[in-house]
């Protein structure tokens, strides 16, 4: 893989709007090593679907930490200094990763953001497998709606509008104003985990994702990033937690990466072998 730095107009992007499409981020030879490993774990640990659904709900999906044996890529990627560096450069100083996870989508993802708490500062990064389009799936996204005010009228659309199950897609299509970032294999997605965004009209569409949290200072920022970063332990997956550990257990060894002392600091780790029990 080749050094992608970002431009002073890049960054200035995705200040403005919240989001930025790297295309060819990763190489052919990463990204099938990615596509490979997500498949592989995935299929180990789920009775994974081969049909479309009849109904759309827009909750159906199968998600896996990639963070333990038969993860290589994805550990590699996560803790080595192309994604980090991308990290804190988006977010102006030292992050933490939430760990890589894989899933495989089987349904749509209405319109929704992934974080409210203003106190957060995260970004994540999604790498798809298939070419998408919006009219099969691709991500789309509302410039800009990262931004609190915005972002907390889209909150209140939101909850005058909810949406329904069975998730009604023409109407999330007609009524959001959506921009789609129609994306190939080794295409890396990045956008503020405030921003709203939402995926329809695709079907068995597989993906990885890992986001970074800035290193937080104040007390509100720290409970903030904590629970972040935990929420998918929290979340009620059903998965072998042993066989697909959440956290890498190389970040608990003494020559751990240099994100592994801020983890440490917030409990979500111990830097001595063993996982911290809150």
């Amino acid at each position: 893989m080749t050094q992608h730095v970002l431009s002073p107009r890049q960054l200035s992007s995705y200040r403005q709007f919240g989001f930025l499409k790297l295309e060819g981020f990763f190489d052919a030879g990463t990204a099938a090593s990615l596509e490979a490993e997500v498949t592989a774990q995935l299929a180990s640990a789920y009775d994974l679907p081969t049909e479309i659904p009849d109904v759309v709900t827009g909750s159906m999906g199968y998600y896996l930490p990639l963070m333990g044996e038969g993860s290589a890529t994805s550990r590699r990627l996560v803790a080595g200094p192309r994604l980090v560096e991308l990290g804190e450069a988006l977010l102006d100083g030292p992050v933490m990763p939430k760990p890589a996870k894989g899933m495989l989508y089987n349904d749509a993802s209405p319109w929704h953001r992934d974080a409210a708490d203003p106190a957060l500062r995260a970004v994540k990064m999604i790498t798809y497998f298939s070419p998408l389009t919006a009219d099969s799936g691709a991500l789309q996204v509302i410039p800009g709606s990262h931004r609190d005010e915005f972002s907390d009228q889209l909150a209140d659309y939101r909850a005058a509008w909810p949406a329904g199950s069975p998730l009604d897609e023409a109407g999330e299509a007609d009524w959001w104003p959506g921009t789609s970032l129609d994306c190939r294999p080794g295409d890396l997605i990045v956008f503020d985990v405030r921003l709203w965004h939402a995926s329809l009209f695709g079907r068995l569409r597989a993906q990885w994702s890992v986001s970074y949290v800035a290193v937080p200072g104040t007390e509100v920022e720290r409970r903030a990033a904590h629970d972040y970063i935990d929420l998918f332990l929290r979340a009620g997956h059903e998965y072998d937690a042993e066989r697909f550990p959440y956290y890498d257990p190389d970040w608990s060894k003494t020559d751990g990466p240099a994100f592994a002392e801020a983890m440490a600091d917030l409990g979500l780790i111990r830097v001595d072998g063993a996982a911290a029990a809150d």
